[in-house]
């Protein structure tokens, strides 16, 4: 969605050095995965040929080429079609700008106002798309019309439009309203997604493709996700199970407070779909997926 030119950012507008990796060993992946990803595109290219242009119902195919990764610049438009997010969208004519405006009515009044506001610049912060920094530098090449310098604190592009995703889906889905880490969610769909298409995207997140309740005050739905989790663990990496407890998963899940500690971690993975969890580029593969 957004024009990413800065030398040590990604395609995406992260940085691609990190305390985990260096700006070489970044280019050397680069060189490696290049030749793969104008492989895909040749192959979705000859797809979309295939049925002029139109993203085709779900088949086999269609299976195995999201599997093996969707190029970048048609992410957005996959991921918003194959979600389910898009017929909800064209079903619903105007009901996002009315949600939009009622939550810019209530202002402070929103009882998720002061929590969104906080979250903003939580978000991405080495992104260029959500760093004040990059805002700044940005608008060091504009003047004001008398040619001083501009004088009001430069907001990154994308936060605005975070804000009123965020808000407007808060009054939306009452049964939600927010909750932190959908800023993450907002965050990596603005990045491939028009404002609309975001909100009903989050939606269709929230609402169909997760278990009810994962985002609500109980978080009842991430709590199964973990114990799904916790259980393949237990089945399928027994040495690794017993390495974080002594009991077996139905006696761990009996007693109710006996889960290995690890799910103190692993409930951030479900709530955020593995945003900051896993480099982004495996994130982005995990979401291909997902939708």
């Amino acid at each position: 969605m957004y024009n990413i030119s800065f030398y040590y950012s990604d395609r995406h507008g992260f940085q691609k050095a990190s305390q985990w990796i260096t700006l070489e060993t970044y280019h050397d992946f680069e060189k490696f995965y290049q030749p793969i990803l104008d492989r895909r595109l040749l192959r979705w290219q000859q797809l979309l040929d295939e049925n002029e242009s139109k993203l085709p119902d779900r088949c086999a195919q269609v299976k195995r080429y999201i599997r093996k990764g969707v190029p970048s610049h048609l992410r957005g438009r996959v991921w918003f079609h194959y979600s389910g997010a898009e017929a909800k969208m064209d079903a619903n004519p105007g009901v996002y700008e009315k949600f939009l405006k009622r939550a810019q009515e209530m202002g402070d009044e929103n009882e998720f106002a002061d929590l969104i506001e906080r979250d903003l610049h939580r978000t991405f912060p080495d992104n260029i798309q959500f760093s004040k920094a990059a805002a700044a530098s940005t608008q060091t090449t504009n003047t004001n019309s008398d040619g001083s310098s501009p004088t009001e604190t430069p907001k990154p592009p994308a936060i605005d439009v975070l804000r009123r995703v965020l808000s407007a889906f808060s009054v939306y889905c009452p049964s939600v309203g927010y909750c932190q880490s959908l800023n993450y969610l907002v965050g990596m769909l603005l990045l491939f997604l028009k404002e609309e298409e975001t909100f009903w995207c989050l939606a269709t997140i929230a609402q169909t493709i997760l278990p009810a309740g994962v985002y609500d005050v109980t978080m009842e739905g991430a709590s199964i996700d973990q114990a799904v989790l916790m259980m393949l663990l237990y089945e399928r990496m027994p040495q690794l199970w017993y390495k974080m407890t002594d009991k077996t998963f139905w006696e761990a899940e009996a007693d109710g407070v006996s889960m290995p500690t690890i799910t103190l971690v692993t409930s951030h993975w479900f709530l955020t779909l593995f945003i900051n969890i896993l480099p982004t580029e495996t994130v982005l593969r995990v979401w291909d997926c997902f939708f």
